[in-house]
């Protein structure tokens, strides 16, 4: 199963629209969908962390803010569409990644203290626009890259972006035209 998550919500998303591209290569019948702009997970908070450390310390995770880092575990790809929003990744994606990253769920520490995944994804792909353009040290993509290897234990990751679409000089869709050959080149 490929997880698509996307925080790209915005009427005429480029972001979004790169992403589709990506998914129409793949079978659209093995395709799950979170779409944060309808369905944020909600952020810890006081009393949700008690529920979230209490579920961690006895490996009980029935409730429903568990679901989602369920399905992220068994997920064989995950494809993730954020725009580039203040030098970082939309807050609906913070949310959904901080309740995802669920120790005994996702992954979990052996004796020594290293982390182990209990992923199943083999491959992350991160699809990004941004009006201007992205920094060469990308916190965004850079966050994204150590969760993935750390946490979830995938080391084939694609980060395919688009940057500078909104400085008037240049023409916005050629670079997403450049950015969809990439795509399609790298398969």
């Amino acid at each position: 199963m490929i997880l698509f998550v996307t925080s790209a919500f915005r009427e005429g998303s480029r972001t979004l629209r790169l992403a589709k591209h990506y998914l129409s290569k793949l079978n659209k019948d093995d395709i799950e969908v979170i779409e944060l702009g309808d369905k944020k997970p909600e952020a810890l908070n006081r009393q949700t962390l008690i529920t979230y450390n209490k579920a961690v310390s006895n490996a009980k995770y029935s409730d429903e803010m568990f679901d989602i880092a369920k399905q992220f575990a068994k997920a064989d790809e995950i494809v993730i569409a954020a725009p580039f929003w203040n030098f970082s990744i939309p807050a609906a994606l913070h949310d959904y990644i901080e309740l995802v990253c669920t120790q005994g769920v996702n992954f979990d520490v052996s004796e020594n203290g290293s982390y182990f995944t209990l992923c199943k994804a083999k491959k992350l792909v991160y699809i990004t626009t941004a009006g201007g353009y992205i920094p060469e040290n990308d916190h965004a993509f850079g966050y994204i890259k150590d969760i993935a290897k750390i946490f979830w234990g995938i080391d084939d990751i694609k980060y395919y972006k688009a940057d500078g679409i909104d400085i008037w000089e240049n023409d916005t869709e050629a670079i997403l035209r450049k950015t969809e050959d990439e795509m399609d080149n790298e398969r």
